[in-house]
């Protein structure tokens, strides 16, 4: 597989693209893909977290800037109602302690059936899809089976979604326990990581308004703290592009989209070209 020059500062043997979860806010990686086929740069291997993980398992089926132009197409295209249509029944059961979650997955489920391969083995190139055991609390790779229940089980927000059962287990959000994957790719043996990060808030000083996105506003910062934990902890070499920043108050908001995916190549571009001129140097 191709390399970049920027691959000689590192150890090349096994490259991972490392997509972090976000809903809405992971938009900005789809330019970020682009920027990283147009500079040469190819992975062994992609895994991703939530909507990290739709978009490492797209690019994964085509990692051509067509496939990335197809998978663009797809986000500008999306909707709340694609994955987070309020249905009142859903509600009532979930409120009467009769489903695990507010939402139906059925809309998120048709979308994803439209987008990523049948089976996960399926992709050009490996692609892992992480989720949280909800029992034991432990993060859960999967490797092989059905898309479909994968990626819902990934994206499975508590209290939103009702867990995924896959192989005996009941799983939830990948973001519970590796919002930016980068240790599972190491323990799948990435000694290099392109860490691909979802777009982060640009009104942090703006009190929040409804429970969604105070939910989401309390536990990314208590993410954030085990991401860089995980980042310290990090044996692999990691490259942490530079996050786009959005209006944006949820994940479930899609109102910025087509400037976040330009914001991300953007940004994700300027980087490896900064960086490219030292590593042919070496």
């Amino acid at each position: 597989m191709d390399r970049s020059p920027l691959d000689t500062l590192t150890r090349p043997d096994r490259v991972a693209f490392v997509l972090q979860g976000g809903g809405g806010l992971a938009a900005p990686q789809v330019g970020m893909l682009r920027a990283l086929l147009e500079a040469g740069v190819l992975p062994d291997l992609v895994i991703g977290t939530s909507a990290g993980a739709l978009n490492a398992l797209a690019f994964a089926a085509d990692p051509t800037l067509a496939g990335v132009q197809r998978l663009e197409g797809v986000w500008r295209q999306l909707r709340r109602r694609h994955v987070a249509a309020v249905d009142v029944r859903t509600v009532v059961r979930a409120l009467a302690r009769r489903r695990d979650g507010f939402l139906s997955a059925a809309p998120l489920a048709a979308l994803l059936a439209g987008v990523v391969p049948a089976r996960l083995e399926e992709a050009a190139i490996p692609a892992h899809v992480v989720a949280t055991d909800l029992d034991s609390g432990d993060a859960v790779i999967l490797s092989a089976g059905a898309s479909v229940p994968a990626l819902l089980a990934s994206a499975a927000f508590p209290g939103i979604y009702a867990p995924v059962e896959i192989g005996g287990r009941r799983l939830i959000d990948g973001g519970v326990t590796a919002d930016v994957p980068v240790r599972p790719a190491e323990h799948l043996g990435a000694s290099t990581c392109y860490v691909l990060p979802a777009a982060r808030s640009a009104d942090t000083d703006v009190p929040m308004r409804g429970p969604l996105a105070m939910a989401y506003r309390a536990l990314g910062q208590i993410l954030e703290s085990a991401v860089q934990r995980d980042l310290a902890a990090a044996r692999a070499t990691v490259h942490v592009f530079p996050a786009a920043r959005s209006s944006a108050s949820n994940p479930l908001d899609f109102r910025g989209t087509s400037r976040l995916i330009a914001d991300g190549y953007a940004a994700a571009a300027a980087w490896l070209a900064a960086r490219a001129p030292l590593a042919v140097a070496t």
